[in-house]
């Protein structure tokens, strides 16, 4: 893409900033219809704009300009009958002149197509293409206009004029402030307004059941008191997955290990119970009647200890008489 196509394509998204949208419709005069005749016209528009999409387009008017030209004799010009079967190609503008008068002169017919109020304003965003100097000085003034011509078979994009390219900085700057002010305002979230939606159809449901009873009773408040207004969910960080975390152990408190060890398990408490049961008192041997185990453990203690006195009183006896 060499330097000048680059330039063009710029300009024309300037111009799209304005409006103009592709398909390009292209406003075509007469006399670019003759000058052209050599050259492929529609090829030229397509390289000029970097597009293919155009629609070229003439009026009425213009086209009878061309059969004005077209008289015969031998002044006649041979390319003139070739202009007209290429103009019948383009699609027609409808001007809205009346063919049973005269043809209107292609300059009124052009501007009243570009500007049909007489606002300065390209209404249906028309590229105009024109060899009409004094045309195209007068289209300069109508905003947004793209001018175009030929100009030794080199289709030439003319910049864009001091008007539009105001129009353009005036536009830039309000979307620049829209933006700023926007900025300040908060955003309602999607689901802050369902959760608003679905709230205010719960309250629905659950006040026509209280209706009735709301108009019995008389308004103290005067309708003066305002609905609390529900709290916004907090969007923090969001954590780890619980299902895939470990879990942590619980750790036992002080004050339960001293429970738990105050109090004994029942089995443990049945043991020790078992154990007290299945002790015996032992008996002390050398007893008379020791081999008499019949009895009671704290009597035969004491029985053993009396027949040992006496036994040993008996034997004192015998020795004094002996």
């Amino acid at each position: 893409m060499g330097k000048r196509a680059k330039q063009y394509k710029k300009l024309m998204r300037a111009f799209q900033q304005l409006g103009f949208r592709e398909p390009y419709q292209l406003l075509i005069t007469s006399d670019v219809v003759l000058d052209t005749i050599k050259l492929d016209l529609v090829s030229l528009f397509h390289k000029t704009l970097s597009t293919k999409g155009v629609k070229p387009m003439i009026t009425q008017c213009s086209i009878r300009q061309l059969y004005a030209k077209n008289v015969p004799g031998p002044n006649r010009d041979p390319n003139v009958a070739a202009a007209i079967e290429r103009a019948k190609t383009f699609e027609r503008r409808r001007c809205g002149h009346l063919m049973d008068q005269d043809a209107l002169p292609e300059r009124e017919c052009v501007m009243s197509c570009v500007d049909p109020k007489g606002k300065g304003e390209n209404k249906f965003r028309y590229v105009v293409v024109t060899q009409d100097e004094y045309l195209r000085d007068k289209l300069r003034s109508v905003v947004p206009t793209p001018l175009m011509y030929v100009r030794r078979s080199v289709m030439i994009l003319e910049p864009m004029s001091e008007s539009s390219a105001q129009v353009r900085l005036r536009e830039e700057r309000s979307k620049f402030l829209d933006g700023i002010i926007r900025r300040g305002q908060k955003r309602k979230r999607e689901g802050d307004d369902s959760d608003s939606d679905s709230g205010s159809e719960e309250d629905g449901h659950a006040g026509e059941g209280e209706a009735k009873s709301e108009t019995d009773q008389p308004q103290e408040s005067g309708g003066n008191e305002e609905k609390p207004k529900k709290k916004k969910k907090k969007y923090g960080p969001k954590g780890p997955n619980p299902l895939s975390v470990k879990k942590p152990k619980k750790q036992p408190q002080p004050g339960e290990q001293q429970k738990k060890a105050k109090k004994p398990t029942a089995a443990a408490a049945a043991g020790t119970s078992e154990d007290k049961k299945a002790k015996r008192k032992r008996r002390k041997k050398g007893g008379a009647h020791g081999g008499e185990g019949g009895g009671d453990g704290g009597g035969s203690e004491q029985g053993g200890n009396s027949e040992a006195a006496t036994v040993r009183g008996e034997g004192g006896e015998g020795q004094g008489q002996g």
